[in-house]
């Protein structure tokens, strides 16, 4: 009964057929999320009787739809995508001390009756970023979700290079360097500031650009 309550607050009225699920909610993941297929795949593998979908979730039907799958036994956890990964921060029962540092997940844990959040980008990116040595200059590209991750990430593991950010709107970098009161933090306002720029030892792309 409760698979069809969670079904019906799903924009595209997935049919969740497996006894345990797990979903990537945003809103319009069913269009080409690849969660789904790693995960089956993995489920598959551990003989679980599991199965991601993908559930295109209205912003009017947010609020119920995490009342609904945190009382569902069948349900186990989330992938969260676009637009939803500071949004879904206020329907948590917990948040990773990661996730904290971000302000975004974009992974939950069904715990019990908890949700609890995580940021798999910044555990991600902080272990990648540990393998490129000393840094003295960087340069990051984006400060949306992975971006944020990033710069924090950046911060964290080069302590003390230089770290130049550009984003096409400002408004992110200033908030963002505003919360880390970090002098080490550079917000280049344009492209002829990115061109200017001499001896970068790493950049990083978290823009959408080669995303496809």
């Amino acid at each position: 009964l409760m698979k069809k309550e969670v079904q019906n607050l799903i924009n595209n009225k997935v049919n969740i057929k497996s006894k345990k699920y797990s979903l990537i909610i945003g809103l319009n993941p069913s269009s080409g999320a690849r969660s789904p297929i790693l995960w089956n795949k993995v489920y598959k593998n551990l003989r679980m009787n599991c199965r991601m979908y993908p559930a295109d979730i209205s912003e009017k039907n947010l609020a119920n739809f995490f009342a609904q799958i945190k009382k569902d036994k069948n349900f186990i956890g989330s992938a969260v995508t676009i637009p939803y990964k500071e949004k879904a921060l206020k329907y948590i029962d917990e948040i990773d001390l990661g996730a904290k540092k971000i302000g975004s997940i974009n992974t939950i844990k069904k715990k019990k009756d908890k949700l609890i959040g995580y940021n798999t980008d910044y555990i991600a990116c902080k272990l990648s970023l540990k393998k490129f040595g000393k840094k003295k200059k960087i340069l990051i590209l984006g400060a949306g979700g992975a971006g944020k991750s990033a710069i924090i990430s950046a911060l964290e593991i080069f302590k003390s290079a230089k770290i130049n950010i550009y984003n096409r709107t400002q408004k992110k970098l200033v908030k963002i360097k505003t919360k880390q009161k970090n002098n080490r933090l550079k917000i280049l306002k344009n492209f002829k500031e990115i061109i200017k720029i001499k001896n970068v030892d790493l950049l990083i792309n978290s823009t959408s650009i080669g995303f496809k």
